[in-house]
């Protein structure tokens, strides 16, 4: 038997800065496949201070066996 529901869950989140338009990579990573590529997600080295709660609505599912 599966059970699916949706419900509203309460999390403590710190929001994210703005984008770096200029992001800085560095040359001859160390790391295997690191190519310094982003598109198309911006790079955000920065987060908030404060934390805020946000409301958000997960799918759950289970399955009993």
């Amino acid at each position: 038997m599966v059970k699916a529901w949706r419900e509203v869950v309460t999390i403590p989140t710190y929001t994210v800065g703005k984008p770096d338009k200029n992001p800085m990579f560095l040359e001859k990573r160390v790391y295997q496949g690191s190519s310094g590529v982003v598109y198309p997600y911006p790079v955000i080295e920065s987060i908030s201070n404060e934390k805020e709660t946000r409301n958000t609505t997960p799918c759950s599912l289970r399955t009993n066996t």
